[in-house]
């Protein structure tokens, strides 16, 4: 009885309701303030573009990654609006040739735990393991991204290739990577490397195919892309070779404790 004639003394203070009403306001202000600071620095409705997959694309894209030879056509899909005139690239969903940052992810994430096991099989894992390999896996793709931003902007690449594009085609690389990681403790040597050697080979030639429209567009459609063209040629063959140094330094894996 008292306890519910001190329920419904609170339900009737003036004050408590006043005090109720204006944290909901100052919450609600908050929440604004978030989304629009994050708003400010990352598109998302741009960024949901980047993760509106399906089951069947997923699918397609890991073939596409593992046997690239076998894709025939590598142009992007334009998205249109009512008018017919083109307002951007179809999502994921609708072009197997579109970019995704949800294989990425889940590409890093699986990489990270499986990585944690095969050192705990080893015997020698620490929770602290975990955040180093993410810290490295990070590092890689932090500075692949700054390495071909600072490349498209000398070599005078505009709105071709956007920053999520590259952060995707970046990630990419932990689909080859587990491949390697998964042969390395378990399969003879000479699989191993036969694994190294066949994913990294189709990681670089997906990076070639994928990359070429936006890098080195047709001469008739943009004017004045000649002056960089081989240049832009050279830097897509660096780019792709790369992806064996990435991968060779991903599967290098061990304890963050001696």
């Amino acid at each position: 009885m008292a306890y519910g004639f001190l329920g419904q003394d609170f339900q009737n203070n003036q004050a408590a309701q006043l005090g109720m009403q204006f944290a909901g306001s100052a919450m609600n202000a908050m929440q604004e303030n978030v989304q629009q600071n994050v708003n400010r620095y990352v598109n998302m409705r741009q960024l949901k573009h980047f993760f509106d997959v399906s089951n069947i694309y997923v699918l397609a894209k890991l073939r596409v990654l593992m046997f690239p030879w076998l894709q025939r056509n590598w142009h992007r899909q334009a998205e249109r609006d009512a008018t017919g005139q083109v307002v951007g690239f179809k999502p994921p969903r609708d072009d197997a040739n579109s970019p995704d940052l949800y294989i990425p992810t889940m590409g890093l994430v699986s990489y990270v735990i499986i990585i944690g096991l095969i050192i705990g099989r080893l015997g020698v894992f620490h929770p602290e393991d975990l955040g180093y390999t993410a810290s490295s896996a990070l590092g890689i793709i932090v500075f692949e991204v700054l390495l071909i931003k600072m490349f498209c902007y000398l070599l005078n690449v505009g709105s071709e290739l956007q920053f999520l594009d590259i952060l995707a085609y970046s990630g990419y690389k932990f689909v080859s990577t587990i491949v390697v990681v998964l042969f390395k403790p378990w399969a003879p040597w000479w699989m191993t490397w036969f694994a190294f050697f066949y994913s990294g080979f189709a990681l670089a030639f997906f990076m070639i195919r994928s990359l070429r429209h936006a890098l080195i567009p047709e001469s008739s459609a943009v004017t004045g892309i000649n002056v960089h063209r081989k240049r832009r040629v050279h830097f897509l063959f660096v780019i792709a070779m790369l992806q064996y140094l990435y991968i060779w330094v991903l599967i290098r894996y061990k304890s963050s404790k001696p």
